[in-house]
């Protein structure tokens, strides 16, 4: 299935507005739970490791960030640069899939190790 370049390019800026979305929310969790933090003991109730959350959550933050930049980048690409008329829909799934694939993996390899 095809679709236009410009429809592309504002999928790209709409998953740009959603990673952001998530770089805004775990980045407020992060700071809310900081040790100055009013609303810490709420967040964070009887955690056994905060601050591993913490750190966890602030990288997934920075990950969305990059994948939010990539986006407005490609939207940008797409929308001034690239003239051909139509392209592969399997691009912004395939696009998708990796923004997936890159914080799972993240969060797979930072999984706490009990006993650690």
């Amino acid at each position: 299935m095809n679709i236009t370049s410009f429809s592309l390019s504002y999928m790209f800026l709409a998953v740009s507005i959603v990673e952001f979305i998530f770089f805004l929310y775990y980045k407020f969790l992060v700071i809310n739970t900081g040790a100055k933090s009013k609303k810490r003991e709420k967040i964070i109730g009887n955690m056994k490791d905060p601050e591993h959350w913490r750190g966890r959550n602030n990288i997934i933050a920075f990950i969305s960030l990059a994948w939010s930049l990539i986006s407005v980048f490609a939207f940008i690409y797409l929308k001034f640069f690239y003239t051909t008329g139509l392209l592969s829909i399997v691009y912004i799934f395939v696009y998708i899939a990796l923004i997936v694939l890159s914080v799972s993996l993240f969060i797979k390899k930072n999984k706490l190790v009990p006993g650690k």
